[in-house]
């Protein structure tokens, strides 16, 4: 019981960041929910989370969305996701967790200590969308690396959070799909899916609330802090 109680308290204070930048919820949630839930678990309610967060929105920013962007991210990431899936199934979980916390902490340490534009070659920046979608197709958790490419893109923060939804739309019910014929939706983790709506919601609100009164700046310097600590969480248990 207490570690449902925990797991929502993830789920709350994660969906505030969510709210804000459209992108960092679930992958600062992962590493606390895996030690909590397991990591079929945390899987699959975090990922119908983040669908529910991004039809969210999408229902208040859908003028924001680049739909040219949306289509582009969608064709290299899918390609990622479906090779991220098939990895998972391969490789040992303890070493792709290993591998899954020094990413979320390279990811934290570039956003705290490099400022400003990089210059970065077109292919590379395919290569991140392909990267990102490897590791949604893992973890759920590819925010941090496709950030890289739409912060170029896109200068407008509410431009860069309603793409996103939609990109997290398409792939999460491609997860979802895929969760539910991998017999992952029992009774226990659907009953625990219910329970965290109420602490979503709230930490939603929230968190959009945010997102237009305060800097956003601030808050991705916070969520960045939060995931190398996740991170860090992960590597030593």
């Amino acid at each position: 019981m207490l570690k449902d109680i925990l797991f929502l308290a993830v789920v709350f204070l994660t969906n505030i960041i969510q709210g804000i930048t459209g992108f960092a919820g679930t992958v600062l949630a992962m590493p606390p929910g895996i030690f909590l839930q397991g990591i079929d678990t945390a899987k699959m309610v975090l990922n119908i989370l983040g669908i529910l967060s991004s039809i969210w929105i999408i229902f208040i920013s859908y003028k924001d969305i680049d739909w040219k962007e949306v289509k582009k991210i969608l064709i290299f990431m899918i390609i990622g996701v479906a090779l991220g899936m098939k990895l998972f199934t391969l490789l040992p979980l303890g070493f792709l967790l290993k591998i899954y916390a020094f990413f979320i902490i390279l990811m934290a340490l570039k956003g705290i200590f490099i400022k400003g534009e990089i210059q970065t070659p077109k292919w590379v920046l395919i290569g991140v969308i392909l990267l990102a979608g490897v590791v949604h197709g893992m973890f759920v958790s590819g925010g941090p690396l496709i950030m890289i490419y739409v912060a170029k893109k896109l200068k407008s923060k509410s431009s860069f959070r309603a793409t996103l939804a939609v990109v997290w739309i398409v792939l999460n019910s491609y997860l979802a799909f895929s969760h539910y014929n991998q017999g992952v939706f029992t009774p226990e983790n659907i009953k625990l899916l219910w329970m965290s709506i109420p602490p979503f919601a709230f930490g939603m609100i929230a968190g959009n609330i945010l997102h237009y009164k305060m800097s956003q700046a601030s808050f991705l310097k916070l969520s960045y802090i939060l995931l190398s600590i996740s991170g860090m969480a992960l590597i030593v248990k």
